[in-house]
């Protein structure tokens, strides 16, 4: 169990190191010597776990994955607030996805012509899809999805808002502040809910 723990620690360590390398330094400050040094660990230690650049690129987008899973596990809301907190888990509503949502343009860039990290980036890009999807059922259920929608429609237009406002925000952060972002986004709710209209 010890090993474990040390295990998914270390992991974690190291995701944040390649995180705020892409936030400050970019894409080229990927390496594994960069990480190790950031992380303040043996560039041998992380190259036993990630022994290729390409590894490294991959363990970013899905050490992403898993956080945003995590924080949609720990949502205790109900209703259209549960569909606003959903969708807030993959907005720029904070330093920490923020980082998340740069870390994903950049090796998203990059996956275009790397087909091994495009798989991992395709399945992030639909986990995404999926929670827009997930935000319309919740609706759905508590009522507040209007009867007339198609819900392929509205989770595929949800998906465009959420991933405009993202982009945006990697172009310009004080462009629009974190309320800002999710005033947009409740209001897009509210055009789907038939008690609004």
């Amino acid at each position: 169990m010890p090993r474990h723990v040390d295990l998914e620690e270390r992991g974690a360590l190291i995701t944040a190191a390649c995180l705020r390398l892409l936030e400050r330094d970019g894409l080229a400050a990927l390496s594994v010597r960069n990480v190790a040094d950031e992380a303040g660990i043996a560039a041998a230690s992380l190259r036993r776990i990630f022994p290729t650049q390409d590894a490294l690129r991959e363990h970013c987008l899905t050490s992403i994955e898993e956080r945003v899973t995590a924080r949609l596990a720990a949502l205790r809301s109900t209703g259209r607030a549960l569909a606003l907190d959903i969708l807030s888990q993959v907005l720029p509503l904070d330093h920490e996805r923020t980082a998340e949502i740069l870390a994903q343009v950049q090796l998203g860039v990059l996956a275009r012509t790397d087909e091994n990290l495009a798989r991992s980036a395709r399945r992030l890009n639909d986990g995404v899809g999926r929670i827009c999807e997930h935000a319309i059922d919740v609706m759905e259920r508590a009522g507040a999805f209007r009867p007339d929608r198609d819900r392929t429609y509205e989770a595929d237009r949800l998906h465009a808002l959420v991933d405009g406002l993202a982009i945006q925000h990697t172009w310009d952060a004080t462009a629009r502040p974190a309320e800002q972002v999710l005033a947009l986004v409740e209001r897009h709710l509210d055009g789907l809910d038939d008690a609004q209209h």
